[in-house]
């Protein structure tokens, strides 16, 4: 997974895209930046970001913003809180500590994905983190 950082004049703080492993586009965030969700600039940026990574730098040549590849951060207290299913704590920290980096980056950041697939399969219920974590349920394709 790739993760960069965009900024601009136009905002202050630092917007964020994800890309797969395979380049195409799984995360835009706002979180860390002061952009109104119903600002034109969001939209505008929604709209000039490639769904595949291959045409980032091209996509904002002709913006103010500043693209820049970053290191992930993530660590257990950022999926637990993410992961939002109370369960089990000490069983999914063991199992987190056994992920290589790059698996904990994938199942924090498969976690939306995963939220995503369960609300159009009410039926389905909520797996326990540790469950998520020890059958690699980030990997499915929902």
């Amino acid at each position: 997974m790739k993760r960069f950082i965009v900024t601009s004049p136009s905002w202050t703080g630092e917007a964020e895209i994800v890309y797969n492993e395979v380049g195409k586009l799984v995360r835009l965030s706002f979180e860390n930046c002061t952009i109104p969700e119903h600002d034109r600039v969001v939209h505008n940026f929604k709209m000039i970001t490639p769904v595949s990574m291959d045409k980032l730098q091209e996509a904002f040549a002709p913006t103010t913003a500043t693209v820049v590849e970053a290191d992930f951060e993530v660590n257990f207290d950022m999926f637990w809180k993410a992961y939002n299913h109370k369960i089990n704590k000490l069983r999914a920290v063991a199992i987190w500590g056994k992920l290589s980096k790059t698996d904990q980056v994938k199942a924090y950041y498969g976690i939306a994905i995963y939220d995503k697939f369960l609300k159009k399969e009410s039926w389905r219920k909520k797996a326990d983190p540790e469950t998520y974590l020890r059958n690699k349920m980030y990997d499915n394709e929902y």
